[in-house]
């Protein structure tokens, strides 16, 4: 196995591999993948001794979460770095409706994007039923909207940056 070295995120005292894993492609929007194929692509990364993953419920709606989960679970929970996002929620599509960017959706759901103070509770309480996992690491925005105020205070998003409000230097 290779051994990456790691860096510490910011300020956070959170130290990932400097290779990670991003799972936009495992979603299967441009491309078609079966369940095993997500599968061992996420192991192989693992094998590679990638201890950094980074997801989305928006990547192939809910199946690179899934994906995630399914591979990685039994693996020591403090031995490697998880990353969602937060701010589009899935919905049941039981029509099949396709995806209006032409995105192929392997899971039968549809996004609504929200990144109101109760939808980002939501969405991270979603994801981590789609992984099968009790905790994260960390959730980021993936918005170019304002970030509230009461979202702010609330402890949801302190540090977070958007347009109303630039990120701090550092």
């Amino acid at each position: 196995m290779t051994s990456w070295p790691t860096r510490t995120l910011g300020r956070s005292g959170v130290s990932v591999t400097t290779m990670g894993l991003g799972t936009a492609t495992l979603g299967g929007a441009r491309v078609p993948l079966t369940d095993a194929e997500r599968r061992a692509i996420v192991r192989a990364a693992w094998d590679g001794g990638l201890r950094y993953v980074d997801t989305a419920p928006f990547y192939g709606v809910g199946a690179a979460e899934r994906a995630v989960g399914d591979a990685l679970r039994d693996e020591p929970r403090d031995s490697w770095v998880l990353s969602t996002k937060v701010g589009r929620l899935l919905r049941p599509n039981p029509a099949g409706t396709p995806d209006p960017d032409g995105r192929l959706t392997p899971l039968p759901f549809s996004v609504a994007y929200d990144y109101g103070h109760d939808a980002i509770l939501r969405s991270v309480e979603d994801s981590l039923q789609r992984l099968g996992l009790a905790r994260m690491i960390f959730s980021m925005f993936t918005t170019s909207a304002p970030i509230s105020t009461a979202t702010r205070r609330r402890g949801i998003c302190n540090g977070c940056a958007s347009p109303a409000t630039p990120p701090s230097p550092g």
